[in-house]
């Protein structure tokens, strides 16, 4: 009996005709399509007054055990390519801080008005400071930062239902293809994407495929052992809607190109447990700390628990871009420790050696194979077969919860609604390799 054709979520093959070329990469600043004038900006976040004296290690950091991880790693000889909002100089990423261009101004990587980026960067390889517990995971991993979009940029473009003219964030899934090539053009080892864009189900039930340009841009990241880390989206009121249990209402870009993508969703520092803004979906692969975030302050030389918004008030760090960058750092550090391994073996090794948060094992659609658990991936050997769970590498701090049926498959479509147009991307903020784990859409549809 022939097979059925696989669901919308399951993206279709690459066209690698879709990927950017580098003159495009290369083209500073990026005009979105039918752009009217340059961008308009907010103000630059200014250093937060009187911010609190972080003296302790952040509860994510001590929870992924990193102090014990950077005994066998530390991101020598790596490069990190942050695609954010910018990363701002600061005297933890000196030296070690490359300007990989700007797609919103045509000026510099180097810039940071809201510190989305910076936080980022600082999660990844912030170096060592005696006076605070706070490192970086990688704190001697170099970062590339590209600016590719931002909340205190407003661009006009013109609106798909009226024709007239729509305020919009500087930004989208054109430029974030195009700054995935630039990445790997500027010798990144490692991507990090803490940027989503999201779209309704029905908006490829009919075959019209969004963001072809990026998929085909990581696929070729990847098969220039460039591993790719992308956030797996926060839910909001507006695209990015919460995929119930067993459904797909929402699919997620760049996470859904799974082949290609290592997708991280984020855990609560309260509970241990999923957050409750991480977006479920089949191609989450493994989850990090999202909440309670400390990085690097934008606007001065030392560390912060809160980021601005264009309004100027300001909100705790917390979102999936935040648990992407932990992955990223580990990432680095097993490109270091594991320099034979390709760009998705490291993937494949970060969700082997990932620690479930339920009993029996397996995985599901919240949390992918696990947390990721850095001191595992450094150290397991034999990482084809299931990680035994043993004190060393244990983490601590996570729930665990029974579970029947851990591998929770994605069967249903849900939301028959009118399909979406470009969407802007989204800063997740709240306010011949064996790829086994890359088959593993595929795999849920046919175990219907």
């Amino acid at each position: 009996m022939a097979q059925d054709a696989a669901p919308p979520w399951v993206p279709p093959p690459v066209d690698p005709s879709a990927r950017p070329s580098t003159a495009a990469a290369d083209s500073f600043p990026y005009q979105a399509s039918g752009q009217v004038g340059p961008p308009v900006a907010a103000p630059c976040a200014d250093s937060q007054p009187g911010r609190p004296d972080i003296e302790a290690a952040p509860p994510a950091q001590a929870r992924l055990q990193i102090a014990k991880a950077q005994e066998f790693a530390t991101g020598q000889g790596q490069t990190v390519a942050v695609i954010d909002s910018g990363v701002q100089p600061h005297p933890r990423l000196a030296g070690r801080l490359d300007d990989g261009g700007d797609y919103i101004l045509g000026d510099t990587g180097t810039s940071d008005c809201e510190g989305h980026g910076t936080a980022v960067a600082g999660i990844i390889a912030a170096t060592p400071d005696p006076r605070t517990g706070f490192v970086g995971v990688a704190p001697d991993a170099r970062i590339l930062s590209i600016r590719q979009s931002s909340t205190f940029f407003e661009v006009e473009v013109p609106s798909a239902d009226s024709g007239r003219t729509e305020t919009t964030l500087a930004g989208d899934t054109t430029s974030m293809a195009r700054a995935v090539v630039q990445a790997v053009r500027g010798g990144a080892t490692v991507i990090n994407i803490s940027e989503a864009a999201c779209y309704p189900v029905s908006a490829v039930a009919g075959g019209s495929i969004p963001d072809r340009d990026l998929q085909a841009a990581v696929n070729y990241a990847a098969n220039n052992d460039v591993v790719v880390v992308a956030a797996a989206a926060n839910e909001d009121d507006q695209s990015c809607q919460r995929n119930p249990d067993g459904a797909v209402a929402t699919i997620v870009s760049p996470a859904w190109f799974d082949d290609d993508v290592l997708a991280v969703a984020a855990t609560s520092t309260e509970t241990g447990d999923v957050a409750d803004f991480s977006i479920a979906g089949p191609w989450v692969d493994v989850a990090a700390p999202g909440t309670g975030i400390v990085s690097l302050d934008v606007a001065g030389g030392g560390l912060t628990a809160t980021l601005a918004a264009p309004n100027g008030e300001r909100g705790t760090i917390q979102g999936t871009s935040f648990a992407a960058p932990y992955v990223a750092g580990v990432a680095a550090l097993v490109r270091e420790r594991f320099p034979e391994l390709s760009a998705l073996e490291v993937m494949d090794r970060l969700e082997a050696t990932a620690q479930a948060t339920w009993g029996t094992g397996g995985r599901n659609d919240a949390l992918g194979s696990g947390v990721v658990n850095p001191v595992a991936a450094l150290t397991d050997v034999g990482f084809d077969e299931p990680v035994a769970q043993s004190a060393p590498t244990r983490l601590e701090g996570f729930a665990l919860r029974d579970q029947e049926d851990p591998i929770r498959q994605t069967v249903a479509l849900v939301g028959a609604g009118a399909g979406a147009g470009l969407l802007g991307v989204t800063l997740l903020t709240v306010y011949t390799v064996k790829r086994y784990r890359r088959r593993k859409l595929a795999e849920a549809y046919r175990s219907r």
